[in-house]
C-alpha cells in the first residue's frame, strides 16, 4: 500500500527527485538544478513527481488563500498548505547572495519563511501547515567551505533556527522540524549538494 501523500512522504520524494531533476537540467547560469530560481525548481521537481507517481497530480500549485488574494506555493492532497522557499546563500558565479539572510530569517518583510508561517497561521486554510525548504551548500572539498562557511551552516542547524526565531517573534504560532532529506553530488560547480527540510506549523 503506498504511503498517505503527508508532509513528510512529500519531503522525502522531493530530495529523491533532486538528482534526477539535476541530471536533466541545462541551467542558465550552469547546468544542474541549483541556480534555478525558486519557482523554476519547484515547477521542475513537481512535474518529475508526477511523471513517476499520480499521486502527485493531485498537488495543486499557487493556490489562493481562502481569505486573501494571495496565494499559497502549493496544497498537498490532504489539504495541507505548505509555502516553499529557496535556502541558498550564494550566487552561481560563488559570490555570497546579501539578499538571501533576510528573504528566510526577516519578520520585517513579506514572504519570508518567519511571515510565511505566520500568514499560514493565521489563515482561513483548516488544519496544520508546512513549510518546505530546498537548501543548498558547496562541496566539502570546496576552498571556500573552509576559509568562509560558519560549521552551523548545516540543514539541521538552519532547520533549528527556523523553529527558534518562528518562537521568538510570534507568541502564537508553533513550528516544529518535520523532516530533513539530504541530497549530493549535483552538476553544479557551486550547488553541489543540500537537504529539502520541512516544518510543520500550528
Amino acid at each position: 500500500m503506498e504511503d498517505a501523500l503527508s508532509l513528510d512522504v512529500f519531503t522525502e520524494a522531493i530530495a529523491d527527485a533532486v538528482p534526477a531533476v539535476d541530471r536533466n537540467t541545462t541551467g542558465q547560469y550552469g547546468d544542474g538544478l541549483g541556480s534555478e530560481d525558486e519557482e523554476r525548481q519547484v515547477e521542475l521537481l513537481l512535474d518529475h513527481l508526477r511523471e513517476t507517481d499520480d499521486r502527485y497530480e493531485e498537488v495543486n500549485r499557487e493556490v489562493p488563500y481562502p481569505d486573501s488574494s494571495e496565494k499559497c506555493d502549493l496544497v498537498l492532497p490532504n489539504g495541507m498548505p505548505v509555502e516553499a522557499k529557496l535556502l541558498r546563500y550564494w550566487r552561481a558565479n560563488g559570490d555570497p547572495e546579501p539578499a538571501m539572510y533576510g528573504h528566510v530569517f526577516s519578520p520585517f518583510h513579506q514572504n519570508t519563511l518567519l511571515t510565511d508561517a505566520r500568514r499560514l497561521h493565521t489563515s482561513e486554510f483548516s488544519g496544520r501547515s508546512g513549510l518546505l525548504g530546498l537548501f543548498y551548500t558547496r562541496a566539502d572539498d570546496d576552498p571556500e567551505t573552509v576559509e568562509a562557511l560558519p560549521e552551523r551552516y548545516t540543514a539541521g542547524e538552519i532547520a533549528e533556527k527556523i523553529v527558534r526565531d518562528i518562537e521568538h517573534w510570534y507568541d502564537e504560532v508553533n513550528a516544529n522540524i518535520c523532516m530533513i532529506t539530504e541530497f549530493n553530488r549535483l552538476q553544479h560547480s557551486i550547488h553541489k549538494k543540500g537537504a529539502v527540510i520541512s516544518w510543520l506549523v500550528e
